[in-house]
């Protein structure tokens, strides 16, 4: 079963189910599933709580022995569970017979990190979703953030205008940790409802946050703007243009053999299969297709060179500025003369 943040308070109301299995990048979502989790358990007589890290050294006979074990002033217990990036043999293993353990008196808390679609349709990550809800938290894209902000507004008893929602989504894009604690902050202001624009400029200031990854999908749909946006507010954060041009090879190959493809006479189906492109990712690349032929590929692919190699004689600006490059060169089929 398949359980969202925002579904969590409603589920709750009819009990705790055995056992949770939290996963995903997005550290606010994640902790307070977890402390509503905790404060339901706590009211049940879930007085007790251990937590363990399945890493290379854990006893997991520790685990079991834990799970069996009453003690003299509580008979309910949590355990918490935090799984790492890739989860070995043994531990997928051990975790199924772990799950096989549950009752009445045990609640089982797992947390783990983002998900690929090949770890979920591991024969682990099917046994938790057999034994009890998984609940996916991730950070909202940019087109369901100004939502989350106007329901996380509702949650304090305010509101704000139309604008003064967009601009704290631009604000704050990639940063929930950030725009919840101004938000927490507005409460305490008694400020008139619904919030202005002009009152927020007035009382916050921008947090945006992003990630690497995020700069991908603006430049597969052609959205440049929002691209070179992403990409210089990585620059301030502090994110090397080496790895950027890793994740970009990456890209740009898988682009370029797509294409050679759909040349040679290939279906994109058949294709997006063979290159293993995830099912949400497969309508970014045909967009970026149609609009990228194999020559415009190919330039981006040199002037990534050229990246690289200002990167290996550590002109930092001249790698960046290349990077900026290859942003607008994504904008259509028209070839660019090769000069950042």
């Amino acid at each position: 079963m398949r359980l969202y943040p925002e579904q969590l308070a409603q589920h709750l109301q009819a009990g705790l189910a055995p056992c949770y299995f939290i996963y995903g990048d997005e550290p606010l979502l994640k902790q307070e599933a977890l402390d509503a989790l905790r404060h339901t358990a706590r009211t049940l007589g879930f007085d007790e709580r251990s937590r363990f890290d399945a890493d290379p050294n854990l006893d997991w006979d520790a685990i079991f022995s834990e799970s069996q074990s009453m003690s003299l002033f509580s008979q309910r217990q949590i355990i918490e569970l935090h799984l790492p990036d890739k989860l070995d043999k043994t531990a997928s293993e051990r975790l199924r017979e772990l799950l096989k353990q549950c009752h009445a008196d045990l609640l089982l808390l797992v947390t783990g990190p983002k998900l690929n679609q090949q770890q979920q349709k591991g024969a682990w990550f099917k046994a938790l979703a057999a034994t009890g809800p998984v609940i996916p938290v991730f950070t909202p894209d940019a087109r369901h953030f100004g939502r989350w902000l106007t329901q996380r507004l509702q949650q304090h008893d305010m509101s704000a205008e139309p604008e003064a929602i967009q601009w704290l989504a631009y604000a704050f894009e990639g940063n929930l940790l950030g725009v919840n604690g101004e938000i927490e902050k507005l409460t305490l202001q008694a400020l008139p409802q619904p919030l202005t624009l002009s009152a927020l400029q007035h009382r916050v200031q921008p947090q945006h946050q992003f990630n690497p990854f995020q700069l991908f999908d603006p430049l597969l749909q052609g959205k440049i703007k929002r691209a070179c946006r992403i990409l210089l507010q990585l620059r301030i954060e502090g994110v090397e243009a080496g790895m950027l041009c890793h994740l970009l090879a990456r890209e740009l190959s898988t682009l370029q053999q797509l294409q050679l493809g759909l040349l040679s006479g290939q279906s994109f189906s058949q294709l997006a299969s063979h290159f293993h492109v995830w099912s949400s990712r497969q309508g970014l690349m045909q967009s970026a297709l149609a609009r990228l032929p194999l020559a415009k590929i190919q330039q981006l692919q040199a002037m990534l060179a050229a990246t690289d190699r200002a990167v290996a004689n550590f002109d930092d600006d001249q790698a960046w500025r290349w990077l900026h490059s290859i942003c607008v060169g994504f904008l259509d089929e028209r070839l660019m003369v090769i000069t950042p």
